[in-house]
């Protein structure tokens, strides 16, 4: 009889599960200035000439399997950028970007190569959500047309700007004619979780993905708070921090405004005093996939 109760409470919480796995996808390799993932008081011109100490971090996307559906969060990074000598239209970006990043990508890196070697059909993915829009998060929107691309109203202003590409947002690989962009507005919540952000949007309609606004790598920076019974809730920030490390030490990395970044990290650490067992995962953290394997194998239910 108490097995009998047992299986029945098992299975009663697989119908109760709104998602049943976060994937680390990896999209490829690269190498940055030691200066720009742990800061730095030079210029930042200074230590993208003069600097000599690079340190590797992973590209990476994450597949949530939703039971509505399968959704991405960002969609990695073109390698075409660095086989295709006019990929960046502006000189300027073509000069500057070897001495910023060096990368180590080939076409298995494409976000539909990826997804192909996961298994999963390019073509299955229903929405992606854009953390910002550098080329490195928002590079494979091309190979998936069918798909919902989240963006903030905030993130998406920038590309009214004389100069995105300034900023790293390459208008032409973004705006096309394919692109089925929705720009989200984070609204007023009563939830005390979230007391300390301008908003909240709930992607799936049944909290279990929630996007929170956490400006400073970009102004329209977004983060996406997953939870599901059984589970530890994981926030997926994007490149707010490179590290979780950083962000808990209040070490800002070299790009981005840091009164906004200091500003962000005291939010999420609040919002993790209220969800004790919080993790937090950075888009280019080595620690990215241990951390997610740990958070949703604790699973508390029978």
């Amino acid at each position: 009889m108490m097995q009998a109760q047992t299986v029945g409470a098992a299975e009663n919480h697989e119908l109760n599960r709104q998602i049943e796995s976060i994937r680390v996808l990896d999209c490829g390799q690269a190498e940055q200035h030691a200066e720009h993932r742990y800061g730095s008081r030079l210029p930042k011109l200074w230590w993208v000439f003069f600097g000599r100490q690079w340190v590797s971090l992973p590209v990476q996307c994450f597949l949530i399997a939703h039971r509505d559906g399968l959704l991405l969060f960002d969609t990695g990074i073109d390698p075409a950028i660095i086989s295709e000598k006019r990929y960046i239209k502006q000189a300027v970006g073509r000069f500057l970007l070897p001495r910023i990043f060096r990368f180590h990508l080939t076409e298995i890196h494409r976000i539909d190569h990826v997804l192909e070697r996961a298994g999963i059909p390019a073509s299955d993915i229903r929405k992606a959500v854009i953390s910002h829009l550098h080329f490195d998060h928002a590079g494979g929107i091309a190979r998936l047309p069918q798909a919902d691309l989240l963006v903030s109203e905030r993130e998406w202003k920038i590309l009214s700007s004389p100069h995105p590409e300034h900023e790293w947002i390459l208008r032409e690989h973004l705006e096309i004619p394919s692109a089925k962009w929705q720009q989200i507005s984070f609204g007023p919540t009563d939830d005390p979780l979230f007391e300390e952000f301008d908003g909240i949007y709930d992607v799936a309609g049944d909290s279990s993905m929630i996007l929170l606004p956490t400006p400073g790598h970009t102004p329209g920076s977004m983060s996406l708070l997953i939870r599901q019974e059984g589970w530890d809730p994981v926030l997926l920030v994007g490149d707010l921090t490179y590290e979780t490390g950083l962000l808990e030490q209040d070490i800002v990395p070299g790009i981005g405004d840091k009164k906004t970044l200091l500003a962000t990290f005291a939010k999420i650490r609040r919002l993790r005093q209220l969800l004790p067992d919080l993790t937090i995962v950075a888009s280019h953290d080595f620690a990215a996939e241990e951390a997610i394997s740990r958070s949703t194998k604790l699973d508390k239910n029978p």
